[in-house]
């Protein structure tokens, strides 16, 4: 971390870091703690809106935080509460998930979640969960200097407790395998009931591997993940995902394929409109015209074709009027009940 000025007419965050990635930048009062000033300079920097106060005792340039999104605001967040303990915290749930790059369809906690043995107990303090379900050195590796739960335990941690779409949605992530080789895959479902087994018994244990279960390797974003649920919560029959199809010479894959009214869907994000990843090199124009040219010549082979954005496919009532319109009929719910969250 880089360490601020300590010139007496200087700013704080005249020498921290402006660049590089989001954690750049960050200060931490206890660093301060001996510098002689350095209480007034923080005040002083806040009130002029240089620094921005993160969290007790964190702070970072205000300049570059209005530039981040939540889940880089998360991560400063967790990054400095791990940085304060000294390397003795182990981060666990949202905050080992934030670390892993895992998604959050429900929004980032304030809270920094750690892990800690059972006999300690629960107690938080503020800013700070603590999670007294006992530390495994099997479930703990180290990620940039950071102690955090292995991307197995975070995610069976999670899916006992997240809810239904953001549990599948994150679980489906881990287990992604990008053929383009743009993402890299974090883990297996066999990995993952592995570890599910050795922690029972534990609360949330049967949801977990039903949510494990129901997670694919075929779902490319957190849209289609919460589109499958919906799609299985209204009783639709099961799609097919990255069905195969030939588009003037080029093999393309779509996001839903249903065999019995030989019915397309695609569930569309801003990613692969606006992502530099996704862009290629090409303009949001180009990749929106390369999509309709891919969208005509599926259309050809197909008898129905849907498109619906994000938003509707976060919906289970919106996409089930799309799916119905598409000529789909629906069964009973595919999806076990008895997955609600456990209370708390």
């Amino acid at each position: 971390m880089s360490q601020p000025s300590l010139d007496p007419s200087s700013s704080l965050i005249s020498r921290t870091s402006t660049g590089g990635e989001p954690g750049d930048g960050l200060i931490l009062a206890s660093d301060l703690a001996s510098a002689f000033g350095a209480d007034f300079r923080l005040r002083r920097d806040i009130a002029r809106g240089l620094l921005e106060r993160v969290s007790r005792g964190l702070y970072y340039p205000s300049v570059r935080w209005n530039q981040l999104r939540e889940d880089q605001r998360y991560l400063i967040r967790v990054r400095g509460a791990a940085l304060a303990r000294r390397g003795q915290a182990v981060l666990c749930h949202h905050s080992a998930a934030v670390i892993w790059g895992l998604p959050m369809l429900i929004g980032w906690p304030s809270d920094v979640h750690l892990l800690t043995e059972r006999a300690t107990g629960g107690r938080s303090d503020p800013g700070i969960r603590r999670h007294a379900l006992g530390v495994d050195a099997r479930d703990i590796t180290t990620i940039d200097g950071l102690l955090v739960t292995t991307i197995e335990r975070t995610v069976v941690d999670l899916a006992a407790t997240l809810d239904l779409k953001s549990a599948v949605a994150l679980v489906d992530r881990a287990l992604y395998q990008d053929r383009f080789g743009r993402t890299r895959t974090l883990t297996t479902k066999d990995a993952l009931l592995a570890t599910l087994e050795r922690m029972l018994p534990f609360r949330g244990s049967r949801r977990a591997r039903a949510i494990i279960q129901f997670a694919t390797h075929l779902s490319g974003s957190p849209a289609e993940s919460a589109s499958r649920v919906n799609i299985a919560l209204s009783g639709f029959p099961e799609p097919e995902l990255q069905h195969p199809f030939t588009v003037d010479g080029k093999e393309c894959e779509t996001d839903f394929y249903w065999l019995q009214i030989d019915g397309v869907g695609e569930c569309d994000g801003r990613d692969k409109y606006f992502n530099p990843e996704f862009l290629a090199g090409r303009s949001p124009e180009q990749v929106q015209y390369d999509e309709k040219l891919r969208e005509d010549g599926i259309r050809r082979q197909v008898h129905a074709f849907t498109r619906w954005p994000a938003s509707v496919g976060m919906s289970q009532y919106p996409l089930r009027r799309r799916l119905l319109e598409l000529g789909l009929k629906p069964g009973p719910q595919r999806v076990l009940r008895g997955l609600e969250r456990p209370k708390s």
